[in-house]
């Protein structure tokens, strides 16, 4: 008694400890659409909020790695882990060409054609009136810039100037336009620009560019302001149309992502326009060489080629107005040999003639730029950098409205390199600021190349507008929140611009494969190869409808990627997309300030860590204590009736039954009081052992647990001894003779059983418990891959293995094959009267050992019974079904029972051996 009791109240307070986690709980409800592209988002460590942000699954730039995102695939219950590494936003040059041949005079022998250009945004509230852009064109002989070294510049024709000279003479530039022929073989320089200021503020609206052209004896045109590389001016292909590139940004979010899982997902494959899908080979390409397992756009000239899929329409607004005429008078002959910023007056104050005006949109550039891409299977743009600016910061207002907070500067706003990349973005607000940047030139150069496009509008959409927050590819744009700022915006949505890192912020519109994003960092950035992951996003399996079981299932993956990874999780089951007001503070370059409705999820089900011991480890743990209370039980119901001839004399001289009863639990309480002492003891030494934090609180519960654990087994015993009558106690026991009921061993078997039902009961539920709890185990583990939810009284419930349960099950079962073992010890020490007579009679020790075992199987046979129909029940309860899968867990269990039970009989058939035959029959 003293042993069970021990290890009961231990290994109860040392597997409490052990099963104290910290867990994560979800609550929630919600009525109508309940269920985006994903259940749970998983992203590195940050603030988690009742309302989520759309850019949440693109807010960081790394901080999981591809080893955390294997751990989820594995997890039981994930039906898709979809992995996203975002890598940065990219500056793609879109086709922005204009056709000014129509304003060529062709008599005249130079002339100056200004394109007067004016951007807008933000719905037509942010305006900027841009520096023209001029094209100088002449009959005469221009010279284009060959080459240059550290002494002077040198020329197509072989001229030389030296470069203080060029400079000079077009200061602001350091000089190395091209050269133009006079009648009298002098050779005057076209300076490139023209500026009103250097500022660099100032460089949209006062710095204007000049782009010198020859116009040929046959008609056509030579562009002249260009670097040949040491070649002659005639390589330079001479073209029957003058067209001019304006500079252009459309800033593209690049992101990678597994394209398995992301069609599996979303149903990404099914949305491609043109061209092919991603494949998890895709990588990157270099000149020669062709990467994946279908031939990849050629190297283009920026060296290194970045494979990827891009979507067909970028979710901006800005549309740039164009104005062509031609300057009128002889400001065309002042041109060459006029300083940089003598040129800028001159050509501003000179009249034009009749304009030409066209209209270009930033959208529908890149559309035709890609679409070109991917026919020719060209690349899409150069990148110069990837710029990763951090999300956008709000400060909470007194009226529940947030305010967009203006963006400070990184420490790499002043790096020119990334600025150079940017200086086209035309609404861009000043300098580009970026927490870190990651830089693509000098590195072979790096350019994109559509493998396919697809149209975000042909994803897959399971909930409809209740997850539109939730869209990845798709974000909902916000909208005017009040009358002035809808009548303002034309109510219509607020789209991006091409400022990189204006609001709203840009989606993934360019997502290539992880192993391309692999090798662009191998290459660039090695530091942010060991964790790329931005983001994973899951969708659990099992889930048709919102319930608490589906809460259930998700909260319990979601804890076992809390508990194997140590991610930040958020549940989004149950969400819905709710507008919550933001105040846009007016702009720089005109649009005022606006109360808009900006799109978020109010997520359906909220999660929580708490530290606490889940229902699965009280249950199993309280088995543990059920089933000790059985072999106590036992135990004391004997030693009572061994003793009643003691308590008979005890009656006799006076003793009253409550007495008697106090006598029988003072014996066992001051066991129980002794073994709780010295288990408090040995808890804090395993727990130790063990690696268990185990709390002094329930160090001393060893003790109280203990004492209430052999008080309540020995209630029943005790109140038995308070009936003991002493006449009938001093009398001796004399059975009657009679005749046997059983025909057989096994009969005489179920016989012996029958005669201590109470004992027999008591053994075969101690036994049932341990099949019960291995049973219901073992079909989570494998009927169930380790996750078993449904739902129980009402109630939703999940049985997830951990290695405490293991050891909670082993000590219960392990406590019911001692319940069996007890019993057959007690049966034999009762009734070893009998089997001295047997004996005595000629019977053998095998037919003996025989019925000790036909006993054990009896016993055993009931509490397989009991345990295996407690155990599928319990599981029939939970998840609705009972298959074959089920059933052959049942078999195995009952077959391991039932040998161990058949084992136990080994302690009884050694003792009947080891039977005083003569002294037990002088005393019969």
């Amino acid at each position: 008694m003293f042993a069970a009791v021990l290890m009961a109240t231990t290994g109860f307070t040392v597997l409490t400890g052990a099963a104290s986690t910290s867990r994560l709980v979800a609550s929630g409800s919600v009525d109508g659409q309940f269920r985006p592209s994903y259940d749970i988002l998983v992203h590195p460590a940050a603030p988690v909020t009742g309302l989520l942000h759309q850019d949440r699954p693109t807010a960081a730039y790394g901080g999981i790695a591809l080893e955390q995102w294997r751990q989820i695939e594995q997890v039981p219950g994930v039906e898709v882990a979809a992995p996203l590494a975002v890598l940065g936003i990219a500056d793609i040059q879109p086709d922005l060409r204009v056709d000014v041949t129509e304003q060529v005079d062709r008599a005249a022998e130079r002339q100056v054609i200004e394109i007067a250009r004016r951007i807008s945004g933000d719905r037509g509230l942010s305006t900027v009136t841009a520096a023209p852009a001029y094209i100088y064109v002449s009959r005469r002989p221009l010279v284009p810039l060959a080459d240059l070294n550290s002494q002077a510049f040198i020329y197509a024709d072989g001229t030389r100037v030296r470069q203080p000279t060029s400079a000079a003479e077009c200061p602001g530039t350091g000089g190395g336009g091209p050269l133009e022929v006079q009648p009298d073989g002098r050779r005057r320089q076209v300076c490139d620009i023209a500026a009103g200021s250097f500022d660099p503020d100032a460089r949209r609206t006062q710095v204007s560019t000049i782009e010198a052209y020859q116009l040929l004896p046959d008609g056509t045109f030579r562009r002249a302001s260009v670097f040949t590389s040491g070649r002659p001016a005639s390589v330079v292909p001479a073209t029957a149309r003058l067209e001019i590139q304006l500079p252009s940004v459309a800033p593209a979010v690049i992101a990678a992502i597994d394209p398995a899982a992301e069609a599996r997902l979303v149903g990404l494959d099914q949305a491609v326009r043109q061209g092919r899908y991603l494949t998890g080979v895709d990588a990157v390409a270099s000149a020669g060489r062709v990467a994946g397992t279908s031939a990849l756009p050629p190297s283009g000239p920026a060296g290194r080629t970045l494979p990827v899929l891009a979507a067909d329409t970028l979710a901006v607004d800005e549309r740039m107005d164009i104005s062509v005429s031609r300057l009128t008078g002889r400001v065309a002959d002042q041109v060459p040999g006029t300083a940089t910023q003598a040129l800028w007056p001159l050509l501003n104050a000179s009249a034009k003639g009749p304009s030409q005006p066209a209209q270009h949109d930033l959208a529908r550039l890149y559309r035709a730029r890609l679409d070109a891409a991917v026919a020719e299977r060209a690349p899409l743009s150069a990148m110069m950098t990837l710029l990763r600016p951090g999300p956008p910061t709000y400060a909470p207002q007194p009226d529940g409205s947030d305010q967009l907070l203006p963006r400070s500067d990184g420490p790499d706003a002043a790096d020119p390199t990334i600025d150079d990349a940017w200086r086209d973005s035309w609404l861009a607000t000043g300098g580009v600021a970026t927490g870190d940047p990651v830089s693509l030139v000098d590195r072979s150069g790096w350019s994109v190349a559509p493998v396919g496009s697809f149209t975000p509008d042909a994803l897959e959409s399971a909930a409809g507008a209740a997850q539109q927050a939730l869209d990845l590819y798709r974000p909902t744009p916000p909208v005017g929140a009040d009358a002035r700022s809808r009548d303002l915006l034309g109510d219509r949505p607020l789209l991006a611009t091409d400022d990189p890192l204006g609001y709203p912020r840009h989606p993934p519109s360019l997502v290539t494969s992880l192993t391309a994003a692999g090798e662009l960092y191998a290459s660039v950035a090695p530091a942010l190869a060991a964790a790329p992951l931005s983001s994973v996003r899951i969708r659990v399996a099992g889930i048709d409808r919102f319930d608490a079981v589906a809460r259930e299932r998700v909260r319990m993956v979601a804890d076992e990627v809390v508990r194997q990874t140590g991610l930040t999780v958020e549940v989004v089951l149950g969400g819905s997309t709710v507008r919550s007001p933001v105040l846009l503070p007016a702009g720089e370059f005109g649009r005022p300030d606006l109360n808009l409705a900006e799109a978020r999820t109010r997520k359906g089900v909220a999660t929580e860590i708490v530290t606490a011991v889940d229902r699965k480890n009280i249950l199993l743990l309280g088995l543990l204590l059920v089933v000790c209370v059985l072999l106590v039980g036992n135990a004391v119901s004997t030693a009572v009736r061994v003793r009643r001839r003691e308590l008979a004399v005890l009656a006799c001289i006076g003793w009253p039954g409550w007495r008697l009863s106090m006598l029988i639990l003072a014996e066992t309480t001051a066991l129980g009081l002794t073994a709780g002492v010295l288990g408090a003891g040995l808890s804090v030494l395993l727990g130790r052992f063990a690696g268990v934090q185990v709390s002094g609180a329930v160090t001393l519960l060893c003790v109280p647990l203990a004492v209430l654990l052999t008080a309540a087994a020995s209630a029943l015993p005790a109140l038995r001894a308070a009936r003991t009558r002493s006449a009938e106690a001093l009398h001796p026991s004399v059975t009657p003779a009679r005749r046997a009921a059983a025909g057989s061993l096994a009969g005489l078997a179920v016989a012996n059983l029958r005669r201590a039902p109470a004992r027999t009961i008591a053994g075969a539920t101690s036994l049932a418990a341990g099949v019960g709890a291995v049973t219901l185990i073992l079909a989570a583990l494998w009927a169930f891959n380790d996750g078993m939810v449904g739902s129980l009284l009402g109630e939703a419930v999940s049985v997830q293995v951990r290695d405490v349960d293991l050891v909670a099950v082993g000590g219960v079962l392990l406590f019911g094959v001692l319940g069996v073992a007890d019993v057959l010890y007690l049966n034999v020490r009762e009734r070893s009267a009998e089997f001295a007579t047997l004996q005595a009679v000629g019977w053998p020790d095998l037919t003996l050992n025989r019925l000790v075992v036909y006993e054990a199987l009896g016993v055993g046979a009931l509490g397989c019974v009991l345990g295996v129909a407690a155990g599928l029940g319990s599981v029939a309860l939970l998840v609705g079904r009972v298959d074959g899968r089920l059933a052959l867990v049942a078999l195995a269990v009952t077959g391991a029972a039932l040998l161990l039970t058949v084992l136990t009989a080994l302690v009884p058939a050694i003792l009947i051996r080891r039977l005083p035959i003569a002294d037990l029959l002088g005393e019969q």
